[in-house]
């Protein structure tokens, strides 16, 4: 079997320098099965969504270029709301959640690009999916990556590496019986090992959305190889708090892959709950690395806002911060992390 480990294959973390930005546009899908129980996915307004999407894929723009993957039937919404240096490309999907149905790109030592097209579920409780699964595969050949296949189902949003042999996930997600039921805890950890080309797995308890089963994209990132930025909670009645605080310790007796003890800093989350009927934490964690830029989310939470952001451009002093309104993302299921999927640089 052909594995990125064996062809000297990795993931770069996501402040290597970006050849572009994946994105999907919003698709009202009329046979997607209810989102039911799960309040934070129930409420999202597709034409308020397309303007949020829209909004992040003109800030990116600022520092990469952005690829749009677009519902053929959407071509001309699309056309009518991006901006014109949006790379519009048509293809069928099922829904725009690009960074967890979308290719996970590779380089090799030489800088050779790869692509690995991981097995998609509609996090194990939406349907249907068929479309979103064969996005990755579209996205390896559209660059022209050398392609992977992995059988283990896996969204983007559950991992965050930092390109030099570390990995963070949660037990909520990647043990999660609705994904890969069959696979225990090490064979999971084989896999990951194999196919991120990654020595050291940092395992958090629990993230804070049912949708995606606890993805690590809102609690936890890496900032640089032994730096963690996470998501805190102060408030001890906060139904959040010790979840949240239990992410912290292990966060803070960690170590890298290299034997360092990592630096936490905390980033206090928004004590706005947008999403009725649900608890779910309003998080500042979910923004996207781009080259020279920070596009995060802001949740019209003044005091937590201007904490957030300014802690974010301490922790990246040299690359500009925007600032996009998460409110109607957030409304969806995710941010702006969730909805873009970086591209390294590469050779051709």
């Amino acid at each position: 079997m052909s594995t990125p480990r064996i062809n000297n294959y990795h993931m770069p973390a996501e402040w290597y320098t970006h050849e572009c930005c994946w994105m999907q546009w919003p698709y009202d899908n009329p046979n997607h099965n209810s989102y039911g129980d799960i309040p934070s996915w129930s409420h999202f307004d597709f034409e308020k969504g397309r303007l949020a999407w829209a909004n992040v894929a003109k800030a990116i723009c600022e520092f990469e270029k952005v690829k749009m993957i677009v519902h053929p039937d959407h071509l001309i919404s699309a056309k009518n709301i991006l901006d014109s240096k949006v790379e519009i490309i048509a293809h069928q999907i099922d829904d725009c959640w690009s960074r967890d149905s979308g290719a996970i790109f590779l380089l090799n030592n030489e800088n050779k690009l790869g692509g690995i097209d991981w097995e998609f579920n509609g996090w194990g409780k939406f349907k249907p999916y068929d479309s979103d699964n064969k996005i990755a595969k579209f996205m390896i050949e559209n660059s022209s990556a050398k392609y992977f296949k992995n059988n283990m189902v896996l969204e983007g949003g559950s991992i965050h590496v930092d390109g030099n042999g570390t990995l963070i996930t949660t037990e909520q997600c990647l043990l999660n019986k609705n994904r890969n039921p069959k696979l225990t805890k090490e064979k999971i950890e084989d896999n990951l090992k194999e196919y991120f080309n990654i020595s050291k797995i940092i395992w958090l308890k629990n993230g804070t959305d049912e949708g995606t089963d606890g993805h690590v994209d809102n609690i936890a990132c890496f900032a640089n190889p032994e730096t963690i930025l996470a998501l805190g909670c102060s408030d001890k009645q906060d139904p959040f708090y010790e979840k949240i605080n239990e992410n912290l310790e292990i966060l803070k007796t960690s170590t890298n892959s290299k034997g360092k003890r990592l630096k936490i800093i905390e980033i206090e989350m928004s004590k706005k709950r947008l999403i009725p009927n649900d608890e779910e934490p309003s998080s500042y964690i979910n923004f996207y690395i781009a080259n020279q830029g920070i596009v995060m989310p802001r949740f019209d939470d003044e005091k937590a806002d201007v904490n957030a952001q300014t802690i974010i451009q301490s922790t990246f002093p040299d690359r500009k911060i925007i600032a996009i309104d998460g409110k109607d993302i957030s409304l969806g299921g995710g941010n702006v992390h969730c909805i873009t999927q970086q591209q390294p640089l590469s050779v051709k």
